[in-house]
């Protein structure tokens, strides 16, 4: 009888993924705007240098070298300050890190700021994340650089692609070594995370999918509300403990960080751009956007555009 080893059980991992959406890093002498915005991605920061205050689901965490930080997906952030004495560097990695709809790192409870991981092991997580940083910069270089920056018309989201190949093998590969980084990482941080996950009412995040997807048509609290079978008052409760803001403030959030997004990435005019977000006309979501941002939409875009 030939020897085989089997594991047919389903699993809590069973729906597991791991995909990496960007690498950077970055460098920061000064903090260049304080808004709120909901950031899609699960991120991870190595803290090089320097020091920052930021706000997390309006909690403020101060920074420093050496810090590990872990934010889960649509999280409410905004930048406080920047430590003046020396600049803020740090290492990002965006991906989904996504168990079924919960955010990983939200079901193993990861902490936002570690700060005393002996410096061997912070070194270890910086050496693989430029490895992997390396692979994944030429992996981009094979396609349009204009397709990878920029949205495609009328849809609000970035363009699918369908790889070949080849490419397929590349795109494997670093998801490999993405899901290798954050294994990682949990490694690392294993003696503060939890024996098992922690249970989290799934309806907060099948709401924030189903508004990023009617952006176009924001919905209103019944339909955010109806969606999930919820009261409206259940919908608020769930919301406040997971984003500390309201579900309608939740959608404002997305909607004027799309359009920042649309702003920066597209040179779509302003009446198409207040259309994909669902304004009236161009006049309500410049209005809104001169409200929230204290810079008209024509300005912000000027101003970005002169630092690049």
């Amino acid at each position: 009888m030939n020897n085989f080893m089997e594991f047919s059980n389903q699993s809590s991992l069973d729906h597991v993924n791991i995909n990496i959406r960007w690498l950077k890093e970055w460098r920061l002498t000064d903090v260049h705007h304080r808004h709120l915005f909901i950031f899609p991605y699960t991120a991870f920061w190595l803290v090089l240098s320097g020091t920052a205050t930021i706000e997390l689901n309006h909690v403020s965490y101060k920074v420093k070298a050496g810090d590990i930080v872990s934010i889960p997906s649509k999280s409410a952030q905004s930048w406080k300050e920047v430590g003046q004495d020396e600049p803020f560097c740090y290492l990002s990695l965006a991906c989904e890190a996504t168990i079924g709809v919960i955010d990983l790192i939200r079901s193993y409870s990861f902490p936002p700021i570690v700060s005393d991981i002996p410096q061997e092991e912070i070194n270890r997580l910086i050496a693989e994340w430029r490895c992997l940083a390396d692979e994944y910069n030429d992996f981009i270089q094979l396609f349009d650089d204009k397709d990878v920056k920029s949205m495609e018309k009328g849809s609000g989201s970035y363009p699918v692609f369908k790889l070949n190949t080849d490419q397929t093998i590349r795109h494997l590969r670093i998801r490999a070594k993405g899901t290798l980084w954050v294994q990682l990482l949990c490694q690392t941080l294993r003696s503060r995370l939890p024996d098992e996950p922690v249970a989290f009412d799934n309806r907060v995040f099948e709401v924030c999918d189903y508004v990023e997807k009617r952006l176009h048509e924001p919905p209103t609290l019944d339909e955010m509300a109806d969606f999930v079978s919820l009261s409206k008052e259940q919908l608020r409760t769930l919301f406040q403990a997971a984003y500390g803001i309201s579900p309608v403030k939740y959608v404002r959030h997305v909607r004027l960080q799309r359009a920042r997004d649309l702003l920066m990435l597209t040179s779509y005019p302003l009446k198409e751009i207040a259309r994909m977000i669902g304004f009236q006309d161009q006049h309500h979501f410049s209005r809104a956007f001169q409200q929230a941002e204290n810079i008209s939409p024509q300005a912000y875009r000027k101003r970005i555009a002169s630092r690049e």
